[in-house]
């Protein structure tokens, strides 16, 4: 039995730098092993046993290939994975409304903003089969539809603001 010195760098994503006495290597680990351009290792599942397989030196390139083959999947992934929470960040501006079951008093004192998603959430549910930038435009207004309705009128302040929202979008489409 010999004694060997191995440390590893993690930079993030299981993707690594081994450094031993025989040099500098990067690695790649996943769930159920790791990948280096000297050999592999399989995780067995019982703790401290593991499967490795270490390439000779003729056949060091495939490993590295195999090795870029993971990175650039990993890269792959995460930049796919950054896309889509962009994507639904983008998209998710009309489901934060709060406003679907209260009256026209709360109305009023809400923020713009809850104003402009609670429209977006019923034009969204009403206009299923259009952009997301045609349904902003019709939430926008309505936004400004119902702000109109409501201005200095208290006799309203208990009607139910989807009430409100149906008359201006009946309105609204009779215009066009």
């Amino acid at each position: 039995m010999s004694i060997r010195f191995n440390k590893r760098i993690n930079l993030g994503k299981g993707i690594g730098v081994n450094i031993s006495k025989s040099g500098i290597t990067p690695s790649v680990k996943t769930k159920i092993g790791s990948v280096s351009s000297k050999g592999y290792s399989v995780r067995t599942g019982i703790p401290g046993i593991t499967y490795r397989k270490t390439y000779s030196k003729s056949k060091n390139s495939g490993c590295l290939i195999i090795l870029i083959f993971f990175i650039a999947s990993i890269t792959f992934l995460t930049i796919a994975s950054c896309k889509n929470e962009i994507i639904k960040s983008t998209n998710q501006w009309y489901q934060v409304g709060t406003l679907h079951n209260s009256n026209i008093s709360d109305w009023k004192y809400a923020t713009e903003e809850n104003k402009l998603a609670t429209c977006g959430e019923f034009c969204a549910n009403i206009y299923k089969d259009h952009s997301i930038d045609y349904i902003k435009i019709i939430a926008t207004n309505l936004k400004i539809c119902i702000d109109e309705a409501v201005k200095g009128h208290d006799v309203v302040n208990n009607s139910a603001i989807s009430e409100m929202a149906t008359y201006c979008l009946l309105l609204m489409e009779n215009l066009n």
